[in-house]
């Protein structure tokens, strides 16, 4: 699958697990997106040393403003959910993610 497809079908996912969870209300959906959220934090800490196998994924061939857009909402959804632990561990991992893009761009 290209990546570009690649990331909109899991930022797509993630927008649908949003909308059900913070404006319909559905429990176990609020529960599963926090617990990945969080799992995501985790994963790109765990990938943040050198030699890890996040590191060496390509990445996204999406515009970095489309990102930043589609963050930016995800993270102002979270926040008027109350969910603000939830959006700090989201923002925290976009974070992690942009520095081992950096990481990855800036090394020969």
């Amino acid at each position: 699958m290209d990546r570009r497809l690649d990331w909109i079908a899991w930022k797509g996912l993630l927008a649908a697990a949003l909308y059900f969870a913070i404006i319909e209300q559905v429990g176990w959906v609020q529960y599963a997106l926090s617990a990945f959220v969080w799992s995501m934090l985790v994963i790109s800490l765990w990938s943040t040393p050198p030699g890890s196998a996040l590191r060496q994924s390509p990445p996204a061939a999406v515009s970095p403003a489309y990102v930043m857009v589609f963050d930016l909402g995800v993270l102002v959804a979270m926040f008027l959910a109350h969910w603000y632990w939830t959006a700090f561990a989201y923002a925290a991992t976009c974070g992690c993610l942009a520095l081992i893009q950096s990481r990855r761009t800036s090394k020969p």
